[in-house]
């Protein structure tokens, strides 16, 4: 599915369209954070690793995205938010993601269910992001649905609205889906966010599982070097008799 923006600039947003979304003055990160960062970190890292190569890369999560420029607390806080193709050094010297000098609204955007937000990510806030022009909303719940419904859906954004992409499940019961714009597979599987670059990387490890490859990797070699020193002292032997 091809996705496009609707060219909407979000600080053309009426007052009152504004307070019927609910997004005026976003507190931000709520007590749930602390759940959610692992997941978070895990995800901001292996987007980071999937599309280092592209230009313009910024990728961030729990700051403000702000789209009205007449009124500063008109802003939200995306979970995790992508945009490609920007000047990210001025972004982070603006403290905020600014659409109007941006020039673009962020092209992805993840959010990760809470009990305390997850009706608001799938109607107030699923609105705002459309009337803003993200290009595509994902909404992941570890739970495997008990507060979204389902574990994992994305949506790109067609003639201003939101439609789903297709979701595939596994044997296994695993679910997954593919983002055009960031050319990733993402997955719910092992009650965890995965993400699987179709580009180079493939899937992309979290930090545990990098520490375990490390640690087996430097039990092997202590196991080899021990081997080699246990080799030449035997043939030490061997030449002194």
């Amino acid at each position: 599915m091809t996705t496009t923006t609707t060219g909407i600039l979000p600080y053309r947003l009426h007052l009152e369209d504004g307070e019927r979304l609910g997004a005026l003055d976003d507190p931000g990160p709520l007590p749930e954070g602390m759940h959610q960062n692992p997941t978070l970190l895990y995800a901001a890292n292996a987007l980071l690793a999937c599309l280092a190569e592209i230009p313009g890369l910024f990728v961030d999560f729990n700051t403000f995205v702000y789209y009205d420029r007449a009124n500063r607390n008109r802003r939200v806080s995306p979970d995790l938010y992508v945009a490609l193709g920007v000047d990210a050094a001025a972004i982070r010297e603006r403290h905020g993601y600014l659409i109007w000098e941006v020039g673009k609204p962020p092209d992805f955007v993840l959010e990760i269910a809470s009990e305390s937000t997850a009706q608001y990510d799938c109607t107030g806030k699923r609105a705002l992001y459309a009337s803003i022009g993200v290009g595509e909303y994902w909404r992941y719940d570890s739970t495997g649905g008990e507060y979204y419904g389902v574990p994992l859906v994305g949506e790109g954004l067609v003639d201003g609205e939101y439609r789903p992409f297709e979701t595939h499940a596994s044997a296994d019961g695993e679910a997954w889906a593919h983002s055009p714009t960031l050319n990733i597979d993402i997955y719910w599987g092992d009650d965890r966010l995965q993400v699987f670059d179709r580009n180079d990387i493939g899937y992309v490890p979290d930090y545990h599982e990098l520490e375990a490859a490390y640690e087996a990797e430097r039990t092997a070699r202590m196991r080899v070097e021990a081997e080699n020193a246990r080799l030449r002292e035997h043939l030490r032997r061997r030449q002194s008799e």
